[in-house]
């Protein structure tokens, strides 16, 4: 099978009785498109794997050892950060370690710098600590530009740590050198903690580049714990798997406290296939996969942006789109329209923070079919409005 049948195979009919729980919330009449998560198969070469790692008997106890090794070579040769296997920590995918990074750097009533809109994972954690959001604005119309003077209005002495995710989610920038700088330097000038999720460094569109942001310079290094994962890529959010890196011993060893009888890593089977996962085996996947996003995006923004009063940004990373829906509603009431008269489920722009009021986020990693008939149906609901 080609990797152009592959990423085209999932129809309706097969989506509705998978194990995908993006598939499971709604009616099976509604097409689901608001969780993270591809309507891809999974890899042969990751469930060999995983069935070798049964074969073995590798359920008991052992040693993380060989997954952190192999973890520690890809950040080396992937993100441009000399890392050693001891600087790598396994977590249970991304959520947990930005929790961590909360709770290590803030007091009650300190303040945590959030991009709005922003992952909502991170909003909960600021909120848990009962920390502060100090909202950097990202505006819509000026294509999410990470602006610089607005991050330096912003930071104070209560800023205790700055909170980023590149690419980003929902609004699919990729962070240039230059914006990435700018945090950097900031970061550096109030000796001010850094967190970045750095998930969807392999979905990048138009020949972009992904920079890792502790690679810039020693001084950013030392104040940045940076967390990485596999379910975006290779659709195994079951996996739970995870992980993070960072050369400040502090910052890493008040993690570990932390999580210590709380968080314990992840199971032994998700770890038997990170070398696989990081390697530079399963590199077609990765290429094949951004051609056909970059298909399903192009079909996107045409059809989308053919529709009255519906603006939908060309994506520069991650398969989450931000569009805006100027239909005079709010976005729970755009939800619930578009459940009811289009059978599209979507998420609510507003739990990604108070700047998504009016958007939308919709995953895009799905068959040319399937995202051409969710397109049908909204069209069809929306026309009926204007």
């Amino acid at each position: 099978m080609s990797s152009d049948d592959i990423f085209d195979s999932p129809t309706v009919e097969k989506m509705v009785n998978s194990l995908n729980r993006k598939w499971q919330i709604y009616p099976k009449d509604v097409i689901p498109m608001w969780l993270a998560s591809p309507d891809f198969p999974i890899l042969p070469e990751i469930k060999q794997a995983l069935h070798k790692a049964v074969d073995d008997e590798d359920l008991y106890y052992n040693s993380d050892i060989k997954p952190r090794t192999a973890m520690a070579e890809k950040i080396k040769r992937v993100n441009n950060l000399q890392v050693a296997p001891d600087e790598v920590m396994i977590i249970q995918g991304v959520e947990p370690i930005l929790w961590f990074a909360v709770k290590h750097a803030c007091s009650e009533g300190d303040e945590v710098v959030l991009p709005n809109p922003m992952y909502n994972g991170f909003l909960h954690a600021v909120h848990d600590i009962k920390a502060k959001p100090a909202y950097w604005n990202l505006d819509f119309e000026d294509g999410y530009k990470f602006n610089e003077e607005k991050l330096k209005e912003i930071v104070n002495k209560k800023t205790k740590l700055i909170c980023l995710c590149n690419p980003h989610n929902p609004a699919g920038r990729v962070m240039t050198k230059s914006e990435l700088k700018a945090v950097a330097d900031i970061a550096v000038d109030n000796q001010t903690r850094v967190f970045i999720d750095e998930l969807w460094e392999d979905i990048l569109f138009d020949g972009r580049e992904h920079i890792s942001l502790a690679s810039l310079n020693p001084e950013i290094e030392s104040l940045t714990a940076t967390a990485w994962g596999v379910s975006k890529t290779f659709g195994v959010a079951g996996l739970y798997l995870g992980y993070m890196a960072s050369t400040n011993k502090e910052m890493l060893g008040d993690f570990k406290k932390i999580a210590k009888l709380v968080q314990r890593g992840s199971n032994t089977l998700a770890r038997a296939v990170v070398p696989i996962m990081l390697d530079e085996t399963l590199d077609w996947w990765r290429r094949d996969l951004i051609n056909h996003l970059t298909k399903i995006r192009e079909i996107c923004v045409k059809r989308m942006n053919d529709i009255p009063n519906v603006k939908f940004p060309k994506i520069e990373g991650t398969y989450m789109a931000f569009p805006r829906f100027d239909i005079g509603m709010t976005c729970e009431e755009i939800h619930d329209y578009l459940l009811k008269e289009a059978k599209v489920g979507l998420s609510q722009g507003t739990s990604f923070g108070p700047l998504g009021e009016h958007h939308m986020r919709i995953c895009i990693a799905t068959s040319e079919a399937i995202m051409n008939e969710a397109i049908d149906r909204m069209e069809n609901a929306l026309t009926k409005l204007a």
